[in-house]
């Protein structure tokens, strides 16, 4: 078995049931990782301009196997887990020689805008 084929089994152990729109496409649900990352001082990763005090950004790490390729997709594309969803600020491929073994990202929870708000 090579290096993918493991990782890959791990994160379906792992992993969480997502799926991925991108404009009118939507994806078979499969497995990733999705970790949230908490830590303020390593987890910026755009300026907040909000109010004092309050802070809507939530951003987690991504990990998924090699036969689902989140660098091809376009801006618009939402992963959708267990009825959040998120957008992709980066992906990256993750490769061991030529043969990728897994993707990785940083994804950032959409938050609901309310009827007060809108």
């Amino acid at each position: 078995m090579n290096k993918a084929d493991i990782v890959k089994n791990q994160i379906e152990k792992a992993g969480c049931t997502v799926r991925i729109r991108d404009g009118g496409w939507i994806s078979v649900p499969f497995k990733a990782c999705i970790s949230h990352l908490w830590r303020k001082k390593t987890s910026s990763f755009e300026p907040e301009y909000t109010e004092l005090g309050k802070s809507y950004f939530e951003y987690y790490l991504y990990i998924g196997s090699y036969n689902h390729d989140i660098t091809v997709l376009t801006d618009d594309a939402v992963l959708e887990c267990n009825g959040m969803c998120f957008e992709f600020k980066c992906a990256d491929a993750v490769s061991f020689g030529n043969k990728t073994i897994y993707y990785t990202g940083i994804l950032k929870r959409l938050r609901e805008v309310t009827e007060d708000e809108a």
